[in-house]
């Protein structure tokens, strides 16, 4: 499954300050057709007794590179009085009608619908696999909303790493180091259905007193000091930071986008 547009932006909108406030209920929709990142396509089942069906996430636990969250009890529809098409997709909102559209996804085999024919999900099959550069604390933070748990925005800061710092890499300390507050923009939707902010303004290190070390990440922090790595991105070339260097970035240099 793929986060709707509606979930990208509140995902990204957590490095503005904006919380995301778990739905009380999450439902099942059925889709003839592809609904679309806005939520807003596609054509949904429509038999008589048709309803959207309440849905249960499971914790988020390992998969491959990524984490994984997927219904954790089965779902059943009401039996079809006549043939009512095939089901292509299934969507995740937040209202028995309307609502705001959280995932969606195509279905590995179409669903016909005929006559008599109550469609059945079994436990599990409902998935949703995520990857990425976000880093697996809030991967799971995001993904628990789906479970009932909001999750806090914050203002964000960006630190200088020699590696990763949620594995063998570490962020750089003393030498007159600190990280940098940083103000993202709205979040925009980009034309391959990504959601993207990016830094709005330049913002610039002091200047190092002495050796920081081999500059090849970057991390997002939701605290000036200690806190949790928001996203960790590396940045494909090593550069040493010494004394009487300063480290920078442009407005716009530094882009982050969830899918």
């Amino acid at each position: 499954m793929y986060a709707s547009n509606y979930f990208e932006n509140l995902m990204l909108n957590l490095m503005r300050g904006q919380s995301i406030t778990a739905p009380a209920s999450l439902y099942l929709a059925l889709f003839l057709s592809n609904p679309g990142d806005a939520g807003t396509e596609g054509t949904e089942v429509t038999y008589s007794g048709y309803a959207r069906q309440a849905i249960t996430f499971s914790a988020p636990a390992a998969s491959g590179s990524g984490l994984a969250t997927q219904n954790s009890a089965l779902i059943s529809f009401p039996e079809s009085p006549t043939s009512a098409g095939t089901v292509t997709y299934v969507a995740v909102f937040d209202g028995l009608s309307g609502g705001n559209m959280w995932l969606y996804g195509q279905l590995d085999t179409a669903l016909n619908i005929q006559a008599g024919v109550s469609p059945v999900f079994r436990a599990g099959s409902v998935k949703w696999i995520w990857s990425g550069n976000m880093t697996t604390y809030y991967r799971t933070a995001i993904m628990n909303t789906l479970r009932g748990v909001n999750c806090s925005g914050f203002a964000p800061y960006v630190g200088l790493c020699n590696g990763d710092p949620t594995g063998s890499g570490n962020e750089f300390s003393g030498n007159n180091y600190s990280r940098m507050p940083v103000t993202m923009t709205a979040p925009a939707q980009q034309s391959s259905g990504t959601a993207l902010t990016q830094n709005s303004a330049n913002i610039i290190t002091g200047i190092a007193t002495g050796n920081w070390g081999n500059l090849n990440t970057v991390a997002i922090y939701d605290s000036a000091s200690s806190g949790n790595a928001y996203a960790v991105i590396s940045l494909g070339t090593t550069y040493n930071v010494t004394t009487g260097y300063s480290v920078g970035f442009r407005a716009g240099q530094l882009q982050f986008n969830v899918n």
